[in-house]
């Protein structure tokens, strides 16, 4: 149960860089997560929406959703008129957060601009907290905003904005929250590192078990799929993929496999495929909805997460489609790399492979298509891995809690330490 001062009076900001977003099912899921568990929201977006295929689920959010204006001629006049308010109503809290913007320098200014549109809106809606996905610019902009609303603010951190932020910038924003929390027990160790005074929870991410069943299956095909899905970056390790099914081809192994996603490796990838032959096996598919990726996963024999650290740092927390494919009782093959671990035990649950090594992974997937009592009995416990650990109304209520610790707490006296709440969540 959700504590009733979760009142329709009193919403729950929260502020996401754009939404929806296709490759971002864990904030919608968080959402619907959320509105099951009657917290009230309101939306705030720093971003238009840019995607041609949207989640049927997003015609489930309730919650209304406002766009932060861009800082471009036709829309000064609603980011003056939200500042002057301001000014007249709380102009030390307002002075205060300039002072903090003009310290990060032209970044800081530009980000303060949209603050204070943000700020009255968060006025105006009543809203008593607000909560950021992202600790990189929508962090900024909600550690601006809030300090002008008056209100307290926290931060939930992924992959990409954690790793590639200077640690300064980090800790000045993990100081500021009230909490954090984030997706993997690597990140909340490496955060916690960097300030280790601050508030830092693990809050793994959920998926919805009735969407994701093994009961969708459909029998192994002579020919076997091997799935992967994800945004085509070179985090995800997909040339590792094309590269492992070129060794299958020359062992002569019958499969096929396609990779469900877009981004900006597409073309790098798509001539690989055809270097090495397979564009006969080997699928881009582009963006595709939810529907037709569950019609992927119920036909394949095996997901592949082939995920890396690039040189900049960059990697995967644990990738939701890990979690779908694993609730769908797919026998995996991933990589040891951020969080994944934490999910995937080799030899339990799935088979976990070096990054960057074809030649495992190739090998991994080998066994698996020649062992079908194998991947059943991994499936299996894939699938109560996940119902026991990545259940998302059940992670929710540490948001929850914490939210409510620190609506009962002044920002002085608040205790959301990870072992204080651990406490009381009974973990």
């Amino acid at each position: 149960m959700v504590p009733a001062r979760f009142d329709r009076e009193r919403p729950l900001g929260l502020l996401v860089k754009r939404f929806p977003k296709l490759s971002e099912t864990f904030i919608l899921e968080e959402i619907l997560g959320l509105e099951r568990l009657a917290v009230p929201l309101r939306l705030y977006a720093l971003e238009s929406p840019t995607d041609t295929v949207v989640h049927p689920a997003v015609a489930r959010v309730r919650a209304p959703l406002a766009q932060v204006p861009e800082i471009a001629l036709g829309q000064l006049h609603g980011l003056l008129a939200g500042h002057l308010r301001l000014i007249a109503a709380c102009p030390y809290d307002y002075v205060s957060a300039l002072a903090r913007a003009v310290m990060r320098g032209r970044r800081g200014l530009g980000d303060f601009a949209r603050a204070g549109w943000l700020a009255a809106r968060l006025r105006d809606d009543g809203v008593k907290h607000l909560h950021t996905h992202f600790i990189s610019t929508p962090a900024d902009v909600a550690q601006l905003a809030a300090r002008m609303a008056a209100i307290p603010f926290s931060i939930s951190a992924h992959a990409k904005d954690i790793y590639l932020s200077a640690p300064k910038d980090l800790r000045r924003k993990l100081k500021a929250a009230g909490f954090t929390v984030t997706c993997t027990e690597a990140n909340r160790e490496m955060l916690a590192q960097i300030a280790p005074t601050a508030a830092i929870h693990r809050m793994y991410h959920g998926v919805d078990f009735g969407q994701f069943h093994p009961r969708h299956r459909e029998p192994v095909s002579t020919v076997p799929l091997i799935l992967s899905v994800g945004r085509l970056r070179e985090k995800k390790g997909l040339n590792t993929l094309i590269d492992a099914c070129r060794l299958l081809h020359a062992r002569r192994q019958a499969f096929c496999c396609e990779i469900i996603g877009y981004g900006e490796e597409r073309d790098r990838l798509q001539a690989q495929i055809a270097q090495a032959g397979l564009s006969s096996q080997v699928r881009l598919l582009g963006k595709l909805p939810r529907e037709q990726v569950i019609a992927r996963y119920a036909r394949a024999a095996v997901y592949v997460q082939p995920s890396r650290i690039t040189a900049n740092g960059d990697r995967d927390g644990i990738p939701n489609v890990l979690l779908e494919a694993m609730a769908m009782e797919l026998p995996v093959v991933a990589t040891e790399v951020s969080g994944i671990p934490e999910l995937v035990r080799h030899g339990h649950n799935g088979v976990l492979v070096p990054p960057d090594d074809p030649a495992s992974l190739s090998d991994a997937i080998a066994t698996l298509l020649g062992r079908p009592q194998l991947c059943d009995q991994l499936g299996r416990r894939a699938r109560e891995t996940v119902t026991q650990s990545f259940d998302n109304d059940h992670n929710l209520q540490l948001l929850c809690m914490l939210l409510e610790t620190r609506d009962e707490c002044s920002a002085h006296d608040i205790d959301v330490r990870p072992a204080v709440l651990d406490a009381k969540l009974g973990g």
